[in-house]
């Protein structure tokens, strides 16, 4: 956690704590699950949420449905967190204190000039130390559970030879193009000519003009000075609609006009070169990262899951669902 994430959780966490006792909820605690023999308490989850909410959605209000799914969300998240803390300690794994009190001491810094800080700080600061505490125990116990042998040069092999497409250089297109540009919000008088315009240049290179020549006099890309030279792009670099041109055309053909965004443009297709499954030997370094990335990842989900199935969770879904939550 940087330090700009434990100072945001500190204030979402005093913001959170202020509105939950505005709204009213310091009677009584519900119960929103238990895992093991440790609870989450209404409050407790309410408290993560509105931070979460400030976190995630901090651009305005959330859809009903996708508020429902993030307050479950939430809930996994606290019961996951409850789940990996456990284990940590099972395990014999201390926090980092070192870490935890450099983080305490630089939101100590920040906030203590706050006319609320000294009233507060005692109960904050105690809150905090355990969220972070909690937080390194998790990380220790990620660097524990994906601390896995160095993969064998075979197993290397298999993956590259079970993943070729991560391996493979995509088809790549050498494209020229010729743009009529067209401000989007034109009337449509302006774009019928420059519709006319492109179809009279197709005219002029089916009787032998000169593509370059006429990209540097008519086109509005940037391209123009290089006689309109996009040079080799690959899927995802030109819209949907010219992609789908460019990818229809024969090498050295031109299309016909295309409206774009921009304006009318016209393609010319100068190379193709097909994609390229790349050489084990080129790429067994990036093939033994992906591999040891891959494994580490899997022993992690492992270790939540078989922690998931082994413990005993029970959530309170028509607790969590029926909460009215503020924004």
């Amino acid at each position: 956690m940087s330090f700009l994430m434990v100072a945001f959780a500190f204030t979402a966490y005093v913001n959170a704590s202020e509105e939950a006792k505005q709204d009213g909820r310091d009677e009584p605690n519900g119960i929103v699950a238990t895992v093991g023999d440790e609870v989450i308490t209404l409050d407790e989850y309410q408290i993560n949420l509105q931070a979460a909410y400030r976190q995630r959605f901090f651009h305005g209000k959330v859809p009903e449905q996708q508020q429902r799914e993030f307050r479950r969300e939430v809930v996994d998240g606290l019961v996951e967190r409850i789940l990996l803390r456990k284990e940590a300690q099972r395990r014999g794994l201390k926090p980092d204190q070192d870490w935890v009190d450099q983080q305490l001491g630089k939101v100590e810094a920040r906030y203590q000039k706050l006319p609320r800080w000294e009233d507060q700080r005692e109960t904050l600061v105690s809150e905090l130390q355990v969220q972070l505490e909690a937080q390194s125990l998790v990380e220790r116990l990620r660097l524990d559970v994906e601390s896995i042998a160095e993969p064998a040069r075979g197993e290397v092999v298999q993956y590259y030879r079970d993943h070729p497409d991560i391996f493979t250089t995509p088809q790549r297109l050498h494209v020229s193009t010729i743009l009529l540009k067209v401000d989007p919000w034109a009337p449509e008088i302006t774009w019928q000519a420059a519709a006319d315009e492109a179809r009279r240049l197709v005219k002029k290179l089916q009787q032998g003009a000169d593509f370059t020549e006429l990209a540097r006099l008519h086109s509005g890309d940037e391209s123009a000075a290089r006689g309109g030279d996009l040079g080799y792009i690959h899927a995802g670099m030109l819209s949907a609609e010219a992609q789908q041109v460019v990818d229809q055309l024969a090498q050295g053909k031109v299309s016909e006009p295309v409206r774009l965004l921009r304006g009318y443009a016209l393609f010319r297709l100068e190379d193709r070169m097909p994609a390229k499954l790349n050489a084990f030997n080129h790429v067994e370094e990036r093939a033994r990262q992906l591999l040891v990335r891959t494994k580490k990842k899997q022993a992690w989900q492992e270790t939540i899951d078989r922690l998931r199935k082994n413990t005993p969770i029970t959530i309170n879904s028509a607790l969590v669902e029926g909460l009215n939550n503020k924004r």
